[in-house]
């Protein structure tokens, strides 16, 4: 195991794998509620950054005015531009960068989140990863037969689950909506005339929406079950904020 698989399983897959354990012992291998709880617990504590990465695209929306300004202002100066828009940058979108580097921090956290869940509900528990004062609390959750995967009338070991891909759906097309609105459509390029990415977007945001419940639908009910989870949590965040 490399440097970077070892930081991986010790700072984020470990810990969110005990977690989900403590969860099962708590409510008796109930491996539905275990998701559900885990998932949202993770995304609570990643709230932060999460807010951060929506300040970002609003910030780089706020931008767009003064950059459209300064390439009307200076369009015959291209190296009067180019300077402006820097200046733009270095004062107004400090902000937007660092909300961007704190979505990136978000994607290993979902990566190790992700792991976990789709290891259980392939019947793959990692014994070796529970921490040992945790051996006389959940130990018995690391044997698949004291799991219990029936949660809501789903088998969420079995795929296929038209609910869950029809609910991926519906959530995934409207985050997709929420970040479509909390960004410009079309962004400005100094000297360049910017082409409409409008159209380009929906299209993108079809396509995503239909990849999510296509992989939703092969996958394991309990990948299913995570997915709606997160892309709802998502969804109520935007609609809070």
């Amino acid at each position: 195991m490399n440097i970077f698989s070892l930081l991986f399983t010790q700072i984020l897959y470990r810990p969110i794998f005990n977690l989900l354990v403590v969860f099962l012992a708590i409510f008796g291998g109930n491996l539905g509620i275990s998701i559900i709880l885990l998932t949202l617990i993770v995304r609570f504590a990643m709230i932060k950054t999460t807010l951060a990465g929506n300040d970002m695209q609003k910030g780089m929306g706020a931008l767009q005015p003064k950059l459209a300004e300064i390439q009307e202002k200076y369009k015959d100066d291209p190296k009067r531009v180019s300077a402006e828009t820097m200046k733009v940058f270095k004062t107004d979108g400090k902000g937007a960068f660092k909300g961007c580097l704190m979505m990136l921090i978000q994607i290993p956290v979902f990566i190790g989140l992700y792991r976990v869940v789709r290891r259980i509900s392939n019947n793959q528990v990692p014994a070796e990863r529970l921490y040992s004062f945790f051996h006389g609390f959940g130990v018995q959750y690391l044997d698949p037969a004291h799991i219990n995967h029936h949660f809501l009338g789903m088998d969420l070991l079995a795929t296929k689950n038209i609910g869950l891909t029809i609910a991926a759906a519906i959530f995934t097309y409207l985050q997709t909506k929420f970040t479509t609105l909390a960004k410009p459509a079309t962004p400005t390029v100094p000297w360049q005339k910017a082409p409409d990415m409008g159209k380009m977007m929906g299209f993108m945001n079809i396509f995503l929406v239909f990849m999510i419940a296509s992989f939703v639908y092969t996958m394991n009910a309990a990948v299913g079950l995570y997915i709606v989870t997160t892309t709802l949590f998502s969804v109520v965040q935007y609609g809070w904020q």
